[in-house]
C-alpha cells in the first residue's frame, strides 16, 4: 500500500495501480505461499517417520500455524486491495449517473424537436392542398348487409298469412 502513496491520487490512476500491480502481486504471493506450505507438509512427514515424533509434532505445529498466519494475510491483503478496487469503480459509475441523465434528456430534447418538425412540415403539406376529399358511393354489391335498407314492412294478419299457406299442402287444423 505505500507504493500506491507514489500514485497520484486519481481515481483512474488508483484503479489501475489495484488492476495492474497489487492485485496480480497479491494473488502471485498466495500462490508462492501453496508451494511453501506443501514443501513444509512433506518435510514435517519425512522427519515424523525418522525422527523423535514428540519434537517433530510441536514443530510441525509451529510451522503449519506460521504457514497459515502467512496465507491468511495474503488473503485479507488480497480482500483489502479487491474492495479498495470495487469501491473506486462503484464511485466511477456513481459519478456516470448525471451524465448518464443529461444524455437520457438531451435525447428526449431531441425526440421532441424532431416530432414537432415534422408535425410543422406534415401541416404545411395538408394546409397547401384542399382539405375536402371526394367522397365515392360504394357499389351496390360492396354494401354489407346492416348498410342496405330493408323492404318496409307491413302488417299481415295472421289469418291471412295462414290462407296464403292452403294452396301449397300444408295445413294447421286438425283434421
Amino acid at each position: 500500500m505505500s507504493e500506491q502513496a507514489n500514485v497520484d491520487s486519481t481515481p483512474e490512476s488508483q484503479m489501475a495501480y489495484y488492476s495492474e500491480h497489487a492485485l496480480p502481486t497479491a494473488l502471485i504471493d498466495l500462490r508462492n505461499k501453496h508451494g511453501y506450505v506443501s514443501e513444509v507438509i512433506k518435510y514435517c512427514e519425512a522427519a515424523y517417520l525418522t525422527n523423535d515424533k514428540k519434537e517433530i509434532e510441536a514443530q510441525t505445529k509451529e510451522y503449519m500455524a506460521d504457514a497459515l498466519g502467512a496465507v491468511v494475510k495474503d488473503i485479507e491483503l488480497i480482500t483489502s486491495n479487491l474492495t479498495s478496487f470495487l469501491d473506486l469503480q462503484i464511485d466511477a459509475i456513481d459519478s456516470l449517473t448525471p451524465q448518464l441523465d443529461l444524455v437520457k434528456n438531451r435525447i428526449a430534447l431531441v425526440k421532441a424537436q424532431h416530432a414537432q418538425n415534422r408535425l410543422q412540415r406534415a401541416r404545411k403539406t395538408v394546409t397547401g392542398q384542399v382539405l375536402e376529399e371526394k367522397k365515392e358511393a360504394l357499389e351496390e354489391d360492396q354494401k354489407s348487409l346492416n348498410s342496405r335498407k330493408l323492404p318496409e314492412y307491413t302488417r299481415v294478419p295472421l289469418q291471412d298469412r295462414l290462407k296464403m299457406l292452403d294452396g301449397v299442402g300444408h295445413c294447421l287444423n286438425k283434421l
